[in-house]
């Protein structure tokens, strides 16, 4: 197949599904706004010459030209309020829009001009990708016709990320940006609680984002010295490293569809931790497979800390029962298998 993804080059995401495509022998061109590493080989879009609001509908006579082209058999567009809206504008089909969790859960995605917007996306769309339930559920409120929604976990890779050599008793790494919508002061609050009472617990936080500098600063004042440390951005296979060495896995997430980041936890042994949203919800809950929290409460994180900490035998049977579920459901291969099987009955509709 020729398929034209429309997406940012920069976020790790979009360069892993680009790859993934290029890998299983499909002619794959992405048009992208914003820098990838050279290897990618993005064709980039004009920046806007007014404002930075109108980037997308600015870029889309630009994209129109290179679709007419390269002509694909599909039209990939990711994330719907940017680049699903520039696909719906060019109006090239089959196209295919994949929702990425805040582009429709988040409450100022739904009112107003914006919630226009995404109804103008799902409406035209000829299949739209979702990774959670709750995912699809809120593409198919916003106006997405019900029979062209699919919820499939994007998934991740079961070789990367699984249990290896010895676990350090104690260590407890966050994986998340350093943004709003993830909430680490609520986790370094809940750390000033805990550490100080069980001198064995130690936290890393990796990550990087808008934060960073704000969220150092609040852990160097709250908590003991030498007992955390920032790791920065993490290359998958250091991220796999620490994963498989960590005892828990904590995600003050506010919100969230299908988290990778908790899937590559549980596939690698580390015992998430987590805000008690429906998102997490769909694969783990309180006692089974993990300790969940209410929100933004960082006593509430406390205890749960302490409450998966103080049972070895269930920390013991999480991991099994979790490894077990994302092997079942969250395997990066297989379902992206299924996603391709979709792409090309698009395919086929168009040269049928």
């Amino acid at each position: 197949m020729k398929i034209a993804t429309l997406g940012n080059a920069s976020v790790i995401h979009t360069q892993r599904w680009v790859e993934h495509f290029r890998a299983r022998g499909h002619h794959v061109r992405l048009w992208s706004l914003e820098p990838g590493p050279p290897e990618l080989d993005v064709s980039p879009l004009p920046p806007p010459a007014a404002l930075p609001s109108l980037r997308y509908v600015s870029a889309a006579p630009a994209l129109a030209r290179g679709l007419e082209e390269f002509g694909p058999d599909l039209v990939d567009a990711h994330f719907v309020p940017s680049y699903g809206l520039m696909a719906a504008i060019v109006n090239r089909h089959p196209f295919s829009v994949a929702a990425w969790g805040s582009d429709l859960l988040a409450a100022d995605q739904r009112v107003g001009l914006r919630r226009a917007r995404a109804r103008f996306v799902l409406r035209r769309a000829d299949l739209v990708l979702a990774d959670a339930e709750n995912l699809a559920d809120a593409a198919r409120e916003l106006g997405a016709p019900a029979s062209r929604v699919r919820c499939i976990p994007w998934g991740i890779s079961l070789d990367r990320f699984r249990a290896a050599g010895e676990r350090k008793r104690g260590a407890i790494l966050s994986t998340r940006m350093h943004e709003p919508v993830y909430d680490l002061p609520t986790l370094i609050e809940a750390a000033a609680i805990v550490l100080p009472r069980h001198p064995e617990l130690e936290l890393a936080i990796a990550g990087d984002g808008s934060r960073r500098d704000e969220l150092e600063a609040m852990a160097a004042a709250k908590l003991p010295a030498g007992r955390f440390r920032f790791l920065g951005r993490l290359q998958p296979e250091t991220l796999a490293e620490w994963l498989a060495r960590s005892d828990l896995y904590l995600s003050t997430s506010l919100s969230d569809s299908t988290s990778l980041s908790l899937l590559e936890a549980m596939a690698s042994g580390a015992v998430p931790v987590v805000s008690d949203i429906e998102g997490n919800r769909e694969w783990v809950r309180d006692g089974d497979g993990a300790r969940l929290f209410a929100p933004g409460n960082a006593p509430s994180l406390a205890r749960a800390i302490e409450a998966a900490m103080a049972d070895d035998g269930w920390r013991e049977s999480a991991r099994k029962r979790n490894r077990g579920v994302v092997e079942a459901r969250g395997d990066w291969t297989r379902n992206m298998g299924r996603i391709e099987g979709l792409f090309r009955d698009l395919a086929a509709s168009r040269r049928s």
